[in-house]
């Protein structure tokens, strides 16, 4: 399906280059609008289904659709040549836009078979309040099963933005800070994430025994992360992989697991 997919780019393009040689500002020729008109009805024909059965309706097909469409009415019309290419234009950048998700979904699917029962529902309850962080979070486990890298910051920071945006939804900034008993913490512009974990679980009524386990595991990510960072920086080279690398990234999916299990209130079956 990407194949075809990325033909068609390539004849949408070609279409707007042919449109180069236009004579005149307004599009005269039959035979041209014709071309076109038949390259809208294979995309509504051909293209978009192949696409639609691999994912959602998109932004980036909802785009191109309307695009599409109003190529279509202006075939019918003596419209500008320029009017054409912007179309086409915009089709293009939306179809390049449905190609990329239709790899990223994919290559994400594939990965998803590999993940642990925990990690699964992790990742299918943030997909339905936080999609960013589920894309993170599960990039980064998928990333974690590699037997080696050149590096790994990408499954740190993906794994740290994952908590982050679930952190930031669930206790914005300002919740936290009208928080009876808030105090923002020395060198810090705002709610840290370990006050934000407080918050959430305190106002679940959650017993102090209860949401110790979570401020540690946060207090564990941050340390284990600082450990990272700066075992990279005192290298020469900061790409190069090492095993001591991994074993802190690893040891940061595991905070980041106890924290994200407590928020989202995943219980084991």
């Amino acid at each position: 399906m990407a194949t075809n997919l990325q033909a068609f780019i390539q004849e949408v393009e070609d279409a707007r280059r042919g449109l180069n040689k236009a004579k005149g500002q307004q599009l005269h020729s039959q035979k041209q609008r014709d071309r076109l008109r038949l390259l809208v009805e294979r995309y509504f024909n051909d293209v978009r289904p192949s696409v639609v059965s691999e994912q959602e309706q998109s932004d980036a097909i909802s785009r191109v659709d309307s695009d599409m469409q109003e190529l279509l009415s202006l075939c019918h019309k003596r419209g500008s040549a320029n009017s054409y290419q912007k179309l086409l234009a915009g089709a293009k950048s939306g179809l390049i836009s449905m190609d990329a998700q239709v790899v990223s979904s994919s290559a994400l699917a594939a990965n998803k078979q590999k993940l642990e029962s925990v990690d699964l529902q992790i990742v299918a309850t943030l997909q339905s309040i936080v999609p960013s962080a589920a894309l993170s979070y599960q990039q980064a486990v998928s990333d974690l099963q590699s037997a080696s890298r050149m590096s790994w910051r990408g499954p740190a920071t993906d794994l740290r933005e994952a908590l982050r945006e679930t952190l930031d939804y669930l206790a914005p900034d300002e919740d936290v800070i009208e928080m009876p008993g808030y105090k923002q913490d020395p060198n810090t512009t705002g709610p840290t994430m370990k006050q934000k974990v407080r918050f959430v679980l305190k106002s679940r009524g959650a017993s102090k025994a209860v949401s110790a386990p979570a401020e540690s595991a946060i207090e564990g990510v941050e340390e284990s992360l600082g450990t990272f960072v700066r075992s990279v920086y005192t290298r020469s080279s900061v790409s190069t992989h090492t095993p001591t690398d991994k074993v802190e990234v690893l040891r940061v999916r595991d905070f980041v697991r106890v924290v994200l299990v407590e928020l989202l209130e995943i219980h084991s079956a």
